[in-house]
């Protein structure tokens, strides 16, 4: 079974730059535990550019568990939230899946750019 930590964030304004690099900072931390993460992505909604989600896979649930029990782990977090008007981490487990299909198949045919 896979999982992943999301998180929903909605930043303050005028924030999102100072944000983006608490974010990294924060994935720099979690790469330097006994257990770390997958790669972590970070990405921002287009229509609001205070909207953010981030997520990333795990190991193991306990892995997961492990980093939340880190001392530094509440601080580490803290200082992302700080930025926010609304700061929701959370742990995820994969339940279902479906396969991605090539982009000539959502065309009809070969990609656009391809001529």
């Amino acid at each position: 079974m896979d999982f992943y930590t999301l998180g929903v964030w909605r930043v303050r304004e005028g924030k999102e730059s100072e944000f983006v690099e608490a974010w990294r900072r924060l994935g720099d931390y979690f790469s330097n535990l006994p257990n770390p993460p997958g790669p972590g992505t970070l990405v921002q909604s287009v229509d609001d550019p205070r909207q953010f989600y981030s997520f990333g896979p795990w190991g193991s649930f306990d892995d997961i568990v492990e980093m939340r029990a880190d001392p530094d782990t509440p601080g580490a977090l803290a200082r992302l939230a700080a930025l926010c008007e609304e700061a929701k981490p959370g742990t995820f487990r994969v339940v279902a899946r479906v396969e991605g299909r090539s982009q000539a198949d959502y065309t009809g045919g070969a990609h656009p750019s391809s001529g």
